[in-house]
């Protein structure tokens, strides 16, 4: 009978367990082209193919419910959906939801009848402005005090037409997506501002403090990126949507060229009897300037090379051997000096050798720190005659100074005076820029990973972080593996007393006593909402609990609360590889509930004087 009971428990348990992983993504039905419904009744878009992505990147079982705005947003309010395909991030949407990291910018446009004057955000103020009901555009208005005569409407095609037929001044909407609603209904009597009012970042968003859901698409996400499939996807919803527009004004000048041209060959035609004498000297002329400019385009396009190179660079300093690389070989610059800023100075990280350079300087001092301030380009034919010049070597006679954005500064310098030419300078510039988009590249990289696997609140590492390294330090060399499972005190009562924010301070102190209290190789890892876990590698019972005993003399010790700040620990250690580091982490856990009871126990027994606060009522 017992056996019986037992199956039909975990039979239970596992077909809730299915159920539960289905997640239910909702989205905007005529929302083109990020997220709209077809012919057929599919949803399809751009938003729909990246979480479908994202969803087989990260093993998410999903499925995707597109309808009227309004109705989702509410009904991901209520709980019936587990996030939205895409939400614009604003600060008041940040109180409600949670966002993953951007997937796309959105570019916000106000749209006028024609015949109205070039239109800017100035002209808004107390007019009739029609925007989206709940929209990012209809958040602005609010924020801003902009105007209270606001026009809601349900979808932004909607709001086109009303204002193509003349209700409202002006129309708040996304400018691409306007544009193709316009275009594909044939309103053809409204203008669109040539610039945008602001850029939102445009991201999945999910039930606030949803961190597991959100750990799991910033991963899908960042995987998704890494492949190369969200290029893809990008290319398929918006690589020709606004090609003219872009290229408009090369276009524009293109036609001039060509016209120019045509006048100029017109010219020729008529006065080609008169330029006969001088074709001989003209011939030679342009000889001279095409080998001059043939090397220059061969040094451009090895300059290009060197940018694809930087391109997939990881970190900086493989950047800076480019830099060096392209700075020798191509522009034959014979002594250099690569400054990038640290703190509040400048420091060398690659240099000639066969002339002294200052190796750290204070960022704004001298031609380095000049041009890093301005960020311009300094051209100095002879440094005794600069005031700002501080010279390393008596050799130095003429400098070329170059920023690479915040970064830090080029700097190449030679021994005989006006030397450098504007074609070193423009040069130089152009290999600065390249570097300066790889080493922003890299940061945003970096940033990105960060983000996918660390804690936002306590910036501790995650549960997904936690899994991969519990997959690859799981072996024989690094027995016997210890966990310490953590639960902090009186958290529930510090929020109902105190307000979330004290409540978050206590875990931000409590996160980082743990952190530091442990040694420098643990693995310290937010488990979720006040629950910790710390890895240690090759390290017994007994050595584990010592670090839980520093741990708890070191919260003690942390007097900043109304109570003495506290938690309740568990320990538990893997000795052989045949058991599962998972039941590991249960017994672990196991074993803090069961220190919390005797706490709550001995809480009780003391009575009311002994602090309310460190009692967590267990269910």
């Amino acid at each position: 009978m017992n056996k019986i009971v037992l199956t039909l428990l975990v039979s239970i348990l596992l077909f809730t367990s299915v159920i539960a992983d289905k997640l239910t993504f909702g989205g905007d039905n005529a929302y083109p082209p990020y997220e709209f419904v077809d012919k057929n009744g599919e949803p399809i878009g751009f938003n729909v193919d990246l979480m479908r992505a994202v969803a087989d990147s990260a093993e998410l079982d999903i499925e995707i419910e597109l309808g009227e705005w309004n109705s989702v947003v509410e009904k991901l309010q209520s709980g019936e959906l587990n996030g939205l395909l895409g939400m614009a991030v604003t600060p008041e949407r940040q109180k409600i939801y949670s966002f993953s990291i951007p997937h796309n910018t959105l570019h916000m446009g106000i749209f006028y009848r024609k015949g109205q004057k070039e239109t800017t955000v100035e002209d808004l103020f107390g007019k009739e402005i029609v925007v989206q009901r709940n929209g990012v555009m209809y958040d602005y208005l609010l924020e801003n005090s902009i105007t209270d005569k606001i026009i809601a409407v349900e979808s932004p095609i909607e709001g086109l037409k009303l204002l193509s037929s003349g209700s409202g001044d002006f129309g708040l909407f996304e400018k691409y997506q306007c544009l193709y609603f316009a275009k594909e209904n044939k309103i053809d009597n409204l203008e669109v501002s040539s610039t945008a009012v602001f850029d939102r970042d445009y991201a999945f968003a999910t039930a606030k403090d949803d961190f597991v859901l959100l750990n799991k698409l910033n991963k899908g996400l960042l995987l998704v990126r890494e492949s190369g499939e969200y290029g893809m996807i990008f290319e398929k919803w918006f690589g020709s949507a606004n090609w003219f527009e872009q290229n408009k004004k090369h276009l524009l000048v293109a036609a001039g060229i060509l016209v120019f041209f045509a006048i100029g060959l017109f010219f020729l035609w008529i006065w080609n009897h008169t330029l006969k004498r001088r074709v001989k000297a003209r011939t030679e002329e342009l000889e001279k300037k095409a080998t001059e400019n043939e090397r220059l385009r061969a040094k451009i396009r090895s300059l290009h090379d060197i940018a694809f190179k930087m391109e997939s660079c990881t970190e900086e300093e493989e950047v800076y051997d480019l830099i060096v690389e392209a700075a020798i070989d191509i522009l034959s610059f014979d002594y250099y000096s690569l400054d990038v800023v640290e703190g509040d100075y400048l420091v060398a990280k690659r240099h000639s050798g066969n002339i002294e350079v200052n190796s750290r300087v204070p960022k704004y001092e001298g031609i380095a720190g000049k041009t890093l301030k301005t960020g311009k380009t300094i051209i100095i034919d002879d440094v005794s005659k600069e005031i700002d010049a501080r010279p390393s070597s008596s050799k130095i006679k003429a400098v070329l100074s170059v920023p690479i954005g915040d970064y830090g500064v080029f700097q190449t310098v030679t021994i005989e005076s006006g030397s450098f030419k504007q074609e070193d300078a423009e040069l130089a510039e152009l290999l600065m820029l390249h570097a300066l988009g790889a080493f922003e590249k890299i940061k945003k990289s970096k940033e990105i990973r960060f983000l996918a696997f660390h804690d936002s609140l306590t910036g501790l590492y995650n549960r997904t972080f936690f899994d991969e390294e519990v997959s690859r330090v799981d072996t024989s060399r690094n027995l016997p593996i210890s966990v310490i499972f953590a639960d902090v005190n009186g958290l529930k009562a510090l929020n109902d007393s105190f307000g979330h924010f004290y409540g978050d301070d206590y875990l931000k102190t409590i996160s980082r006593t743990i952190k530091e209290s442990c040694r420098h190789e643990d693995l310290v890892v937010r488990w979720g909402g006040d629950e910790f876990v710390v890895l240690l590698l090759r390290t017994d019972t007994e050595k584990a609990e010592e670090i839980v005993s520093r741990i708890e003399e070191n919260l003690s010790k942390a007097g900043c609360f109304s109570v003495e700040a506290s938690a309740s620990f568990g320990v538990a250690t893997k000795k052989d590889l045949v058991t599962d580091f998972y039941d590991v982490l249960r017994n672990a856990e196991l074993a803090m509930y069961s220190k919390k009871r005797e706490l709550n126990s001995k809480t009780d027994s003391r009575g009311p004087n002994f602090p309310e606060a460190i009692r967590d009522d267990q269910e």
